[in-house]
């Protein structure tokens, strides 16, 4: 297998089981999430960490407009980006900003995401056509 089926194999599995990162705020705190994608890379889930009653959010990957890695984000967005973020910008005009570990995690989260979220949006084209 070669060494980018293997980083996105092991980020799907990663991902599927679900990990906590850092979700940035709007008053520029960041509050920690349990983030993980479903088996079919359909939808990635939002939950509260540590909070077993938390509302879980889900949002359609193929509702993702465009996925903003570091502080190279749109002006509107009122999120405290840095360069280790990565920021989904949504159909609705909400962003949703990840803060990452290091430049190496930040990129294999951005570089895969974006590949799952050209795939369902491929997927719901040609599906409406």
């Amino acid at each position: 297998m070669d060494e980018g089926k293997k980083i996105v194999k092991e980020f799907v599995q990663k991902m599927v089981r679900g990990r906590v990162l850092h979700m940035l705020s709007t008053t520029g705190s960041s509050v920690e999430c349990l983030v993980h994608l479903d088996r079919d890379l359909k939808n990635i889930f939002i939950q509260r960490a540590g909070k077993k009653d938390a509302k879980k959010r889900a949002v359609l990957l193929s509702t993702v407009q465009e996925i903003c890695v570091g502080e190279d984000v749109q002006d509107d967005v009122q999120l405290p980006v840095d360069e280790l973020t990565v920021t989904l910008m949504l159909e609705e005009g909400q962003a949703i900003a990840f803060r990452l570990a290091d430049i190496e995690d930040r990129d294999t989260f951005g570089l895969c995401m974006g590949m799952f979220v050209d795939g369902n949006r491929k997927k719901r084209k040609s599906k409406s056509k």
